[in-house]
């Protein structure tokens, strides 16, 4: 009985991690804005030739 609610538990617990959001840099928008700012930053185009994310 124990066994069977142990591997339960770590079912449930792996199920559950699973299904996390996905992280707001991994996302196609945060992929854009990350680029913008990239380059931006380091040597990239100038804000005013750049197209807005």
């Amino acid at each position: 009985m124990k066994r069977i609610i142990g591997v339960f538990l770590l079912l449930t617990f792996f199920a559950s991690a699973c299904h996390s959001p996905k992280p707001y840099y991994k996302t196609a928008k945060g992929k854009k804005k990350q680029k913008y700012y990239n380059d931006l930053q380091f040597g990239g185009k100038s804000a005013s030739q750049m197209k807005k994310p």
